[in-house]
């Protein structure tokens, strides 16, 4: 479930279309989260596992897709 949570954290980067180094807020997570109906609590597991593993590191308003995240979220497409 957690692996599952991180995966919701990098489709949120791609729905935005991000590359390695983009940096999303805690708004984009929230708005696409409720959009399709991600209980926040989930994201926010989802943001501290993708964060654990380097997908995603902190930036100072919110968080960076790192390249690990971003190669893991294109096996997905």
């Amino acid at each position: 479930m957690t692996d599952d949570n991180a995966h919701k954290v990098l489709d949120i980067f791609s729905y935005f279309e991000s590359k390695p180094g983009d940096v999303l807020g805690s708004n984009n997570f929230v708005a696409v989260g409720t959009r399709r109906r991600w209980r926040m609590a989930d994201l926010q597991e989802g943001l501290e596992e993708a964060h654990r593993i380097g997908w995603i590191a902190t930036a100072e308003r919110g968080w960076r897709l790192t390249e690990n995240g971003f190669r893991e979220s294109s096996k997905a497409s």
